[in-house]
């Protein structure tokens, strides 16, 4: 088996691109090394999609169960500073869509023809530059000729090991905690996020479902607000906080799900055939959704990088293709993730001054047209990122 592109990881990322050459009668082959297609029976995790994001599911054929969020309200729920964002002020529908993490990943799995081998990882990578392509070894010892190899296994990526990557890491300090839960907000479009001495508290709505879920819940706190206790009786100790601050009770209705922040990028995202994608190549705090975001933007300039090297050459340059690749993402990337690192220190500060300054500044970005209109065509990925 020769194809033309080898995907590390069977997720969403690695799927959505399959599916993406496949359209393009482009062959390709993921190297998965769970069992099989793995979905978890209960929906608890979920993930916000941009415009763009979604525009790129569109493209493919692929629907999934969303809810809409047309307004975001952002407040600091330690003084009197917000900010109020509007799908109107940009005359678009919706800001963005909520979508459960299991849906998502089953219907990419489903869509298309993939070829997949499960139970199975990428050892060694020897580049064959007198055949212009790359020889792979298997975990099953099976040896695979291709000319692109995509990373697309997540953090801790196995593919970025092998090809000696430098990676830059580093930890938020933070624990997210996740859940669904049934609470009553009076507009159904309508997300809030609190940034407090609790943590960072985003409520969203759901796609319809069959649990008594209306809401899920992406709550960040500090490590150190978790010593000494269970992270079932910190969400039972504080959640009424967040209660009075939307005034409404909010029931729980699912398992709690919990894991460690951190920020991770690699100084390169290439080294000869093999290119990192999406979480393999960087990781963000999830304050503001966007790390499936940057993958899909990832994945949308990968393909187009790929495909268009395919159609206007027998002979394909794949340095130069992951190059432009390259150049077009990390940057983008990287500044993504400094914005990310600058809000979470500006709003865990428990500084007095620092505190006032923040209230100040969401109260005049608020005021602001011109920079609310830069917030929100970000957000909504009006802005390709």
């Amino acid at each position: 088996m020769n194809p033309v592109v080898t995907i590390s990881g069977g997720g969403i990322i690695g799927n959505y691109i399959s599916s993406r050459l496949s359209k393009n009668n482009i062959e390709s082959l993921i190297i998965e090394r769970s069992k099989s297609q793995n979905v978890i029976n209960e929906n608890i995790r979920t993930l916000t999609l941009n415009s763009f994001s979604k525009k790129l599911l569109d493209d493919l054929g692929i629907k999934v169960p969303f809810a809409p969020i047309k307004e975001i309200s952002v407040f600091d729920g330690d003084g009197s500073g917000s900010i109020h964002f509007s799908s109107k002020e940009i005359n678009e529908e919706n800001l963005s869509y909520v979508v459960f993490f299991n849906d998502l990943q089953e219907k990419l799995q489903d869509h298309g023809d993939h070829q997949v081998f499960f139970e199975n990882q990428i050892e060694e990578i020897f580049q064959d530059n007198e055949n212009n392509c790359s020889e792979l070894k298997l975990s099953n010892q099976e040896k695979i000729k291709t000319k692109f190899i995509a990373g697309c296994d997540g953090r801790n990526s196995n593919v970025a090991k092998i090809a000696k990557l430098n990676e830059k890491k580093s930890s938020y300090n933070q624990t997210a905690i996740t859940f669904t839960a049934s609470c009553e907000i009076k507009d159904e479009y309508l997300a809030h996020q609190i940034f407090s001495d609790k943590g960072i508290f985003a409520i969203m709505p759901l796609p319809e479902n069959d649990s008594k879920s209306t809401h899920t819940i992406v709550w960040s706190v500090d490590n150190e607000n978790l010593h000494d206790i269970e992270i079932k009786d910190y969400v039972k100790n504080n959640i009424s906080y967040f209660e009075q601050k939307l005034s409404t009770k909010i029931d729980i209705n699912s398992s709690i799900l919990t894991f460690k922040l951190f920020s991770h990028h690699f100084e390169n995202y290439i080294s000869g055939h093999v290119v990192l994608v999406g979480d393999a190549a960087h990781s963000i705090h999830p304050l503001a959704g966007q790390g499936i975001n940057l993958g899909f933007a990832d994945a949308d300039a990968l393909c187009e990088e790929i495909i268009s090297s395919y159609e206007k050459s027998m002979h394909i340059d794949q340095v130069l293709t992951l190059k432009r690749y390259e150049i077009r993402r990390k940057n983008m990337n990287l500044l993504m993730l400094k914005s990310m690192d600058f809000f979470v220190n500006l709003f865990g500060s428990k500084n007095l001054y620092i505190k006032l300054l923040r209230n100040f500044g969401l109260s005049g970005v608020n005021k602001t047209q011109f920079l609310k209109k830069f917030f929100i065509k970000h957000a909504a990925g009006k802005n390709k990122l």
